[in-house]
């Protein structure tokens, strides 16, 4: 059994009332309390009950000083995240996080950030991060961007403790897990999930296709382009990009690789009707 706070809606008003005059925004506050949007809003409607804990935080910053009623119920248990096994899949949700992707250092976030016109690619993350990760990920779409979030302690440590992925600033992190890069089939899902990030196809001198990976990490890019020559690909290396030139290697990236975001195939097909 555990404790909650029971509100009337006339409290439940005055208190997050006296919240928002203190914060920014409740997309910058809730996440501080490791609790999804759905539920901070599930408690802000009154739907739910909020337990004794999180109202005592509350209280404390909207300086609310109410009688309120305290009941005892059953909590409800928190979902086992079960155990994440590496195969293509999760390969290629670490070369998404690799790429446009992010790991907070404090809140909990694992989220990718990407252009809203991209609507398709991200409804595609979306599930592939649902499904294999086993929590919910909410998509927004604000400004010009889509951003795929979700929260969980549990698989920020995974991502960290077992392939070195970075929390916080990336810069100077990034490696491609030993556990994918010795593998050919993850490591090629891995190049897919990184090139549908940050990857480009294009036409340059108004006839002649390119490939491009940019990253302004040099040690990271180093890498990618081992990785890529050894799946017999020729890679030329720039400063904070790599290239692919030769038509060959291009219809191979795209017969190999087979990218998932849709931007990469129109321009592809496009180009080789």
């Amino acid at each position: 059994m555990a404790l909650f706070v029971r509100l009337s809606s006339k409290q439940r008003k005055k208190l997050f009332t006296k919240i928002k005059t203190k914060i920014n925004s409740w997309e910058k506050f809730y996440p501080n309390y490791n609790i999804s949007r759905a539920m901070f809003f599930n408690y802000l409607s009154g739907k739910y009950h909020i337990p004794l804990e999180l109202f005592n935080s509350w209280k404390k910053i909207a300086e609310f000083k109410d009688n309120v009623n305290v009941i005892e119920k059953e909590r409800y248990l928190k979902k086992e995240i079960k155990e994440i096994l590496l195969d293509e899949n999760l390969a290629e949700v670490i070369g998404v996080l690799n790429g446009d992707g992010h790991i907070s250092k404090n809140r909990k976030e694992i989220c990718v950030v990407g252009n809203k016109n991209e609507k398709e690619y991200s409804e595609y993350l979306q599930n592939l991060f649902h499904k294999k990760l086993q929590i919910d990920f909410h998509l927004f779409f604000y400004g010009s961007c889509f951003k795929l979030k979700g929260y969980s302690v549990k698989l920020t440590d995974f991502f960290t403790k077992n392939y070195g992925l970075p929390k916080g600033n990336k810069m100077g992190k990034l490696h491609i897990p030993y556990q994918i890069l010795v593998n050919k089939e993850f490591l090629i899902r891995y190049i897919r999930g990184l090139f549908d990030t940050d990857g480009s196809f294009y036409i340059r001198r108004k006839k002649d296709p390119v490939i491009e990976i940019s990253s302004a990490d040099d040690r990271f890019l180093k890498e990618i382009t081992k990785a890529l020559f050894s799946l017999g690909f020729n890679v030329s290396k720039g400063v904070n990009r790599l290239f692919i030139y030769r038509k060959n290697d291009i219809i191979k990236f795209y017969n190999v690789i087979k990218p998932s975001n849709s931007k990469h195939l129109k321009k592809y097909q496009n180009t080789f009707k």
